[in-house]
């Protein structure tokens, strides 16, 4: 069980666990969301739908992704002590 950071430092480095595994989730869901525009521009009909398929499956790791990395930024600027406002 994971628990919560004490110091600033262990805040940089669960903010930068966090951004690197919000990249990966970005580049998952950007590879999901090529290989379904490739297969609707290449194919018709069922293949349309199968591209369809695997845009639609991109959504939730992109979301993720961005969620993480907006996580990791508030991190890393919160363990350097700067003002939000």
């Amino acid at each position: 069980m994971s628990t919560q950071p004490m110091t600033d430092r262990q805040l940089d480095e669960t903010s930068g666990r966090q951004g690197a595994t919000g990249s990966r989730l970005l580049l998952l869901g950007g590879v999901l969301f090529a290989i379904g525009l490739v297969l609707m521009l290449v194919g018709s009909d069922a293949v349309d739908y199968v591209g369809v398929v695997f845009a639609a499956l991109a959504t939730p790791p992109t979301i993720a992704g961005l969620a993480l990395l907006g996580s990791s930024l508030v991190g890393h600027r919160a363990a350097r002590q700067k003002p939000f406002a």
